[in-house]
Order: C-alpha cells, then structure tokens, then sequence
C-alpha cells in the first residue's frame, strides 16, 4: 500500500467517524432537551396550582405532595410472630409488666413491625400537627397532589359544612367574630352557631334578642360531587349508591333509602335480627373460651382463660345481620362448633394416648354453648339447605378479601396509578391484578346473596325498581346495578359496625371502671323487661351506653377522612378577622379528616381522652366547644351525601354492645398484667395502632380475654 493510498483511507475514516459522532450526539441531545422542556412544563404546572392555593383570595399554605409508592405488597404480618410476647402465658406478661415499669415503656407489646407499603395510621394521627405547624385560617392547608391536582385539607366544622352540605357563599353577616385563631391565643370564646346550626334562635345581633335573617348567599346551594374523587372504588363498589352520581345516584338512593331504610318492617325486623346476631356472638365466643380452655389443659394440664381475636367474631355476626336484612334467608355464619371439638378432641386424646371420642365431646360443647341462647333457638342450623351451603362456604374468603380491599383501594389513591389513565392502571400495574383478585369471592358472595333473596326483601324490591333492573337485565338474572348495591350494603353494614364495635371494646378493656359502669345500667335496665332482649324502648333508658358508643365513634370513626370535589367556588370568612373571605376554587379536591375534626385541641376538652360522661354531663359539655357551639361530631358526614345508613347503625351498634357487655367482661391482658405488678401507666399508651385503609380497623385484630359475667 502506498503513502497515498493510506492517507486515501484515513481521509474516508475520519470523514464517516465524523458523521456518526454527531448524529448519535444529536440524538442524545433531543433526548435530554425533550425530557428538560416535559420537565419544565410539569414544574410549571404544579408551580401554577401552588400559586393558586398559596395566594391571591384562596391564601393557604401549600406544599407539593409526591405519590408514595408505585405498587402495593398486600401480604400480612403475622400477629403471633410479631407480638413480644405471648399473651397467654401470665408469667411472660408479668415478666413484661414489671420491666415496662422500669423502663417507663408500655406500648412496647402489641405494635407490629409491619412491612407492607400502606398507608401507615401516621398518616392519620399527623394531620393536626401539620396543621398546627403550617398555621392556616382554620388549620387548613393545602397539596398540589402529583403534577396539578389541587387538594384542600380540612379539620374544622366551619369549612366541612360549607363543603359538605353544598353552602357556596357564607356570608360575614351570618358568622359574626371568627375568632379560630384568636381563640388560640386570647382564650376567647365566639360562637358559630348561626351558620353551624342555621338556628336563628341561636344567632343573635350584637349580644340582642333578636333573630337574626339568615342570609340568602347561605341559601344558594350549589354541592360537591364524590366523582372522580372516588373513581378508584368503581372497581369494588361500582355504580351502587356509594359512588354514583348525578341523577342515577339520586335514583339508586331513594330506592334504597324505600326499599330499606323506611320499610314498613325495618325497626322490629332489625332488633330481631341484631338479638340474633348477639347470639350468635355470644355462642362463637362461649366456644372459643371452651375450646381454648381445653386446649391449655391439654397442654400444661390445667386450665385457663385464653385470649381471643374479637374482630373475625365481630365480623361473622355482622355480616350475617346485614345478610339476612336484606335477603330474608335465614341463615348463621357462626362455625361448625361440633367440627371444631372434634379437631380438639382429637389433639387432645392423642396426647393422652386414648381413642377419641368425637360425639361425647362435640355434644358436650353444643349442650354448654346452646344452653343460654335465644328462647327460639334460632341461632342452631339444623337443615342447611343448598343455598345455606353455597354462601356460607364463600364467607371465609369472603371476609379475608373485603379486610385485603379496604387496604388496595386506599394504595391505589397514593400511588402512582391514580395519576394515571384507568386503562394504563388496568393493563401495566400489578396492583390491579391483585385487586382484581381480591374482588373475585367479593363478587361471588354478593351474587349468590342477589340469588337468595327471598320475594319481598329490600334486594328483591330493588331488583323491581327501574334504577336497579338493568336496561337489558331478564327477570331471573342478577343485574349489575343489583350487584353492585349488594356489594355496596353488604360492606357498609358488615365492616362499619364490626369495626366500631370492635373499638369500643379496645376502650371499655382499657378502662374496666367505665365498663363495669355501662353493665350496670344495662343490667338495671334489662331487669325491668321480661326477656334479656335489647329493644329499641330500652336503648332509649340507657344514656350511658348512647355515650359510650359516641365517644367511641369521636375517637375512631370508622372512616376516618372523605373527598369531595368542588363543582364551584365555596367562599367562607377568614378565621382570624372576620372580614377577609377565603376562596376554595372549584375543580379542588377537599379532604375532611373526620378523625382530626373530632380530635381538635381547640374545639374539644381532653380530646385524647376516653369521656363518654362529655355526652351526658352538661358542665363537660360545655367544655367541648366542638359540641356545644361548633357541631364538630360528624362520623356519618354530614350533607346529601351523608351515610344513609346511620339509622339502622344506630340500633344495631347499641343492641350488639348493650348484649356483649351484658354477658361478658372484656379484659385487656396488657392492662390487667400492669395492674397487678402495681404499675403506674396511662392506658392511651396501651391503643392498638390503626390498619389504615378507607375504613380502620385495630391493626393484626382485637384479642382480649371475654370473660363471662355469669
């Protein structure tokens, strides 16, 4: 090769090398500037939204709030891995007590190292030290949530009634001195009665007699709307009554609220119904004591008052409730105790080295368990029949996926995948497919329900109705209105009265004077009747249990936040002078914390504390600012799209308590251990944290000693 052959080629080389660094290089460059400018856009967007909440006539502190994660591990802790010790073995919990003593730490027992990627109950308990740290006009403060979703959060009864009941204008004229931040620092109390109440006997003119003339703007109603604030549940729920809106929600509530709320034969049928479920409550627990008593003496050979977990119990009661009320089909889901003395009969005669005796033994335990049931008996199956059979054998998975749910739906509003398209969420994100998974026994127990109602029922009513039929839907097949109602009511009636049944238990075992209080005046009431039934004549003779279950509920609502979106401007004073307005603009997503409402500083005395007297005691009362001026008890929300089934709750709630603590004293084992060692320890420490989800329930179960009264 020659010199100039050489030089030929080097010339070509450098002249094709040439053209591909800077077409890799422009390349690379588009790409960066692509991803700087969707960069830039995305900062200007969320720069914009925070401009809007943090000034000009909305005015409220605001931070930009990322989502937590993208997907979401659904397994559970194990309780019994995850408890320090165990709470059936005394010299362990004595052993516990006494070093908690010295070490000054009691809530070390029962919190859980819990690894799922959740929404923590942090997330719940923070929201009124945020509040109090970023010091916005009524303790609101807002996030751009994402890129430009705008979200309010609200702890004050002036703001949640404007925004829950559709108020779109509050006039100055009509709250007088606001004084929510002044209070904080002159101790002064103003009332906000006018507006809260809309009484014009409580809303009078510069200290005078006179009524004052509610103001027309507090008139003009315009609403907020659940959609798509609550998009994400349209997988669970549907289009029942929880998330529909516009007129099919008006629709499919009026039908509900006819086919079931005002039937003809709700009260007595309900109190009928919420006896039975008591008793079947009391023969699951009566089982579980015996057969763990049996248990621990074929163990150690002596035995004992074991611990139990309330909450499944609770659960199984419940849903059979809400079951048989709206299908007509009488049917329990308590276990099969014969089936249940069997496995222990036979444990127990292996150790021993004897036969088992499986009859004697199950009959035994059938004989002591039925022997203080119901007159009618009514809560032994004797026949099942096909149906019985179907639906009871798809309430185990039933429940284990209505509790799983609860936890999906409310990672999904913190994920990613709320930011997102549905359809992207539906085909990229394992989050659906485990949601779709959980949903599978959701609906199959929910359509063999629509499949058993009886002729008569509120579900068959509904299925007659033109908001529940379907357009197409023939006579003999379940629509999926009707399945999605059945879904709807099954949950709302199952999981809101386990869970704040299941809280109101956790409170009277941590506070034994309080619950030997409220057995006493059920006793002294249910003395005065023929039967031990509750009826809803002797719930109104027992103040004390009414308070007992309110301040249960103020503590741990059961859903402890909702989410409205804004369909136009709501205008309210500014707290601190009165005179300026505050301006939520439309299209922004308002976050109630319900649990924050009714745990403020500033509108309650003790808010900490477990009170039910604040309910019955006019001097304590008084004291409660957020019950006496302020309205701030709001547990079933407030407004058009309030719970509509805060009437039945009401008597099942009370009828189920009033029962349980009739026949058995709820025992903590934490605090009865403390007590003995003769420790001094505040009982808040001992709180079971919350399972977070849209509703909460106490984390890993509820598990006490139910020991009999009799």
């Amino acid at each position: 090769m020659s010199v100039c052959d050489a030089a030929l080629i080097l010339e070509v080389s450098d002249h094709k090398l040439g053209g591909l660094i800077p077409s890799w290089f422009h390349l690379v460059t588009s790409i960066i500037f692509v991803l700087a400018l969707l960069y830039a856009i995305i900062l200007h967007m969320t720069s914009k939204a925070r401009r809007e909440l943090q000034f000009g006539d909305c005015n409220l502190p605001t931070v930009v709030w990322r989502p937590r994660f993208v997907n979401y591990d659904t397994r559970e802790c194990s309780t019994e891995e995850d408890n320090e010790i165990d709470l059936n073995d005394e010299m362990a919990l004595m052993a516990w007590a006494e070093g908690s003593q010295r070490e000054d730490n009691h809530s070390s027992l029962g919190k859980k190292r819990d690894g799922r990627k959740a929404m923590g109950s942090s997330s719940i308990t923070n929201i009124l030290p945020r509040m109090e740290r970023l010091d916005g006009p009524y303790g609101m403060y807002a996030t751009v949530y994402g890129v430009r979703t705008k979200v309010v959060h609200v702890a004050h009864p002036v703001p949640t009634r404007a925004i829950l009941t559709g108020a779109g204008t509050i006039d100055v004229a009509d709250v007088g001195e606001c004084s929510y931040s002044r209070q904080r620092h002159s101790g002064r109390r103003t009332s906000l009665r006018g507006i809260i109440s809309g009484s014009a006997k409580d809303a009078q003119v510069d200290g005078g007699t006179q009524p004052r003339r509610r103001s027309s703007a507090a008139r003009f109603l315009t609403g907020s709307t659940k959609s798509p604030a609550y998009d994400h549940f349209k997988n669970f729920s549907g289009d029942g009554v929880f998330t529909a809106d516009g007129a099919d929600w008006k629709a499919k509530r009026a039908s509900v609220l006819h086919c079931l709320i005002r039937n003809s034969n709700i009260e007595e049928t309900l109190e009928a119904q919420a006896n039975r479920s008591a008793d079947c409550f009391e023969r699951e627990v009566k089982a579980a004591t015996l057969l763990g008593q049996n248990l621990e003496k074929a163990k150690s050979g002596r035995p004992s008052l074991r611990v139990i977990d309330v909450v499944p119990m609770l659960q199984r009661s419940t849903v059979g409730l809400i079951y048989r009320l709206i299908t007509h089909h009488e049917i329990d889901f308590s276990p099969n105790l014969c089936e249940s003395m069997t496995r222990l009969d036979t444990y127990a005669s292996s150790r021993r080295g004897d036969p088992p005796s499986p009859r004697s033994s199950a009959t035994s335990l059938e004989r002591l368990v039925n022997s203080e049931t119901s007159e009618s008996g009514r809560c032994c199956q004797v026949s099942p029949t096909e149906n019985d059979l179907d639906v009871k054998s798809l309430l185990p998975t039933y429940l284990d996926s209505v509790t799983k749910i609860r936890m999906i739906i409310l990672a999904q509003s913190r994920s990613f995948w709320y930011l997102v398209p549905r359809w992207m969420y539906r085909l990229l994100s394992p989050m659906y497919r485990e949601e779709e998974k959980t949903m599978k026994p959701i609906r199959n127990f929910a359509l063999q329900t629509c499949k058993n109602a009886k002729e008569g029922s509120p579900l068959d009513l509904m299925r007659k109705r033109a908001s529940h039929s379907g357009s197409n839907a023939k006579p003999d097949l379940v629509s999926k209105d009707l399945l999605d109602e059945a879904i709807t009511l099954l949950f709302a009636g199952q999981d809101t009265s386990a869970a704040t049944l299941s809280w109101t238990l956790h409170l009277l075992s941590l506070h034994p004077e309080k619950q030997q209080k409220l057995a006493d005046e059920i006793k002294a009431a249910l003395d005065l009747s023929d039967t031990r039934r509750v009826s809803k004549n002797i719930i109104s003779q027992m103040p004390y249990l009414d308070a007992v279950i309110k301040e249960s509920m103020r503590l741990y609502p059961v859903a402890p936040f909702i989410v409205r979106k804004l369909t136009s401007d709501i205008t309210i004073p500014n707290d601190s002078s009165g005179k300026e307005r505050i301006t939520l603009p439309a299209a922004t997503f308002a976050c109630i914390w319900i649990y924050a409402i009714q745990r403020n500083p500033r509108l309650w005395h003790q808010p900490e504390d477990f009170l039910p007297e604040r309910w019955i005691d006019s001097s304590l009362r008084r004291m409660d600012l957020g019950q006496s001026e302020y309205g701030s008890y709001i547990p079933f929300a407030i407004g058009p799209r309030n719970c509509l089934g805060q009437p039945l709750a009401h008597v099942v709630l009370r009828v189920l308590l009033a029962r349980i603590v009739d026949k058995f004293r709820a025992i903590d084992p934490r605090y009865e251990a403390l007590t003995r060692s003769g420790a001094c320890f505040d009982s808040k420490s001992l709180r079971m944290d919350m399972q977070a989800g849209f509703t909460v329930l106490p984390s890993n179960g509820l598990r006490l000693r139910m020991e009999s009264r009799l």
